[in-house]
């Protein structure tokens, strides 16, 4: 039964009671938006959903889709509206509705028995409440429950946000206001695994909403190689291989409080993976099995966990940078592991053959489309086999293949599998040949990158991030300019420059490179002023960036002595000075010990 616990009553009473400035502007109404859903006792499977337009920013130069926030699958029962942003008291605008539009969205989905929750912060948002702010924040969050309809607050702090200022204790002191007030008020939070190690930077959020949050749904992705170890094993984010083995390891340890874990109860536990290659650089999960036969595993020792999160709902409906649609893929792979109950006889009834692709050639590309396969559960994606190799796979029944090469032959087959993993028979064969085209000379530059920021990360380190540009072929790599002239190549959309003199003003830009050469405009000058050097402390050396440091090494830095932690951190203390840098970068206690 929904849940019909009102929100402007309890506004109305604040008001009344004085706890609220009465300057303050809520919306008075009485529909389903007012009500919050209960999600107490139900798995969640959670998507953030992107309150801005789409753009083709993905890791792989895929796109993500506009979604309207109706149209989204059932198969989510939390959304995440990304993001509740700004200096002072942050604070949420729909960018393409009107609030009463956007009000009327959440009152639909609400009425279906879906929560609608608003996430604080982002990779790119700085956060930082003042000492006395949570009044006023608690104020902000209750006008956009009014106004919006949210039914919840997710903390998505990361970097120098999650500490900075006094959001260690005004954020959950906001938050605790609000729940006082509103039971059924939904308190989240989506960490970067690493930062819930014991010495993680999410201990104190954690501790201060202790038997006040519902759920946490660490990021199990965008960290690298980062990992847990267990015995002499090391399972990193990064591996396919293990990645079944990644899941378990890090999910047990994070339920249980062990090897060097903070303890989340498993009843309060949502698992955090990207919908596909594109949302994130790293941590996606290639074969659903992988992630079933973890869940599956937790289950089985007495440890079921609440659910399942990804981000994001329009990275999931999005497209490669191929054209090829994602079709909900992440939805429709985990929506039935969620919501459903898997006991009974197993699935062993295989899809119906697929059709014979029907073939388009162009130059460099071959689109294909097929009659699309029926099962008796459903089918989940479609192999695409080309010359006896497979190369691909797509949830819906279109391909584009991109890696092709004029004058040569090509035969395509095409097998269904469903959802339990059963193969179709393989559909009939389709061929084409690419006639031989004269090649086309790239001659179309890059965008110029955009929204270039750059921070000192203490004495003699900077570091700079930028949104990706984009390319009528594909970006290569980044120029990288210090004070006019070229200092290096970058991959990725952020750069680490260390080894700098304290106290000095560097002035940076970047410029796109694609795989032709072509090179975009410069980005616009940005100046970054290195913080004030420091003597080091008697008897040790001054820490180094990029010093490949062992165990027990011990260096000055930051006005104190700190030593390399031992295996299986040792290999962070020679990380990325921004990051690593002790007592300095974000991620320092990761890699060091303060003696």
């Amino acid at each position: 039964m929904k849940n019909v616990f009102k929100k402007n009553i309890i506004t109305a009473s604040l008001l009344m009671a004085g706890l609220f400035s009465s300057s303050a502007s809520f919306a008075v109404a009485n529909d389903a938006a007012s009500a919050f859903p209960d999600i107490s006792t139900k798995k969640v499977l959670v998507g953030f959903w992107h309150n801005w337009a789409s753009k083709s920013d993905g890791y792989q130069q895929g796109t993500a889709a506009e979604v309207e926030l109706t149209s989204i699958p059932a198969e989510y029962n939390v959304i995440t509206v990304a993001f509740m942003e700004g200096s002072g008291i942050p604070t949420f605008k729909p960018y393409n509705m009107t609030d009463a539009q956007f009000r009327q969205a959440v009152a639909t989905l609400n009425n279906q028995g879906r929560a609608v929750l608003v996430s604080l912060g982002g990779a790119d948002a700085h956060i930082e409440l003042k000492p006395g702010d949570a009044q006023k924040f608690a104020e902000e969050i209750i006008r956009l429950i009014e106004v919006y309809g949210f039914d919840g607050l997710d903390i998505d702090l990361e970097g120098n946000a999650i500490k900075a200022g006094a959001n260690q204790t005004e954020i959950p002191a906001a938050l605790k206001i609000v729940k006082n007030k509103y039971p059924k008020f939904i308190i989240s939070m989506a960490p970067e695994f690493p930062h819930l190690r014991n010495t993680g930077a999410y201990a104190g959020l954690i501790k201060n909403l202790e038997g006040y949050y519902d759920f946490i749904s660490p990021q199990y992705y965008n960290q690298g190689g980062d990992g847990v170890g267990e015995g002499s094993e090391w399972y990193g984010q990064d591996k396919d291989a293990i990645k079944a083995d990644f899941l378990y390891y890090l999910t047990d340890s994070l339920v249980h409080g062990t090897r060097g874990f903070i303890k989340i109860p498993a009843d309060k536990f949502v698992i955090g993976l990207p919908s596909n290659p594109d949302a994130a650089a790293t941590g996606y999960v290639r074969n659903e099995g992988d992630l079933r036969a973890a869940w599956e595993r937790l289950t089985a020792q007495g440890t079921p966990i609440k659910g399942l999160m990804t981000w994001s709902i329009n990275w999931d409906t999005g497209h490669s940078s191929a054209g090829n649609a994602y079709g909900y893929e992440f939805a429709h792979r985990y929506g039935k592991l969620i919501h459903e109950d898997f006991t009974g006889d197993p699935d062993t009834q295989p899809p119906t053959q697929p059709g014979k692709p029907a073939l388009t050639a162009a130059a460099g590309q071959v689109s294909m489309t097929w009659t699309p396969s029926s099962d008796n559960v459903g089918v989940a994606e479609y192999q695409i086999w080309r010359n006896g190799e497979e190369i691909g796979q797509s949830p819906v029944p279109q391909y584009n293949d991109t890696q092709v090469t004029s004058g040569n032959t090509y035969e395509y087959v095409i097998i269904a599998v469903d959802k339990a993993g059963n193969l179709s028979l393989p559909g009939e064969a389709a061929s084409v040949t690419l006639e031989d085209d004269a090649p086309t000379e790239d001659i179309e530059q890059p965008t110029t990158p955009q929204d270039l920021h750059g921070e000192a990360t203490g004495p003699n380190s900077v570091n700079l991030s930028w949104e990706a540009s984009s390319d009528n072929v594909a970006v290569r790599h980044y120029n990288i300019y210090r004070n006019g002239a070229l200092l290096t190549k970058e991959t990725q959309t952020q750069f680490a420059d260390s080894g700098l003199t304290a106290a000095t003003t560097y002035q940076y830009q970047v410029a796109a490179v694609d795989t032709s050469g072509n090179v975009s405009d410069k980005s616009a000058t940005i100046s970054v002023t290195t913080g004030a050097g420091e003597n080091p402390q008697p008897g040790y050396p001054a820490y180094v960036a990029g010093t490949a440091y062992k165990a027990g090494d011990k260096v000055s830095s930051a006005g104190g002595v700190f030593e390399c932690k031992p295996w299986p951190y040792t290999g962070w203390c020679a990380g990325a000075a921004w990051a690593y840098a002790p007592g300095i970068g974000s991620n320092w206690s990761d890699a060091w010990d303060k003696k």
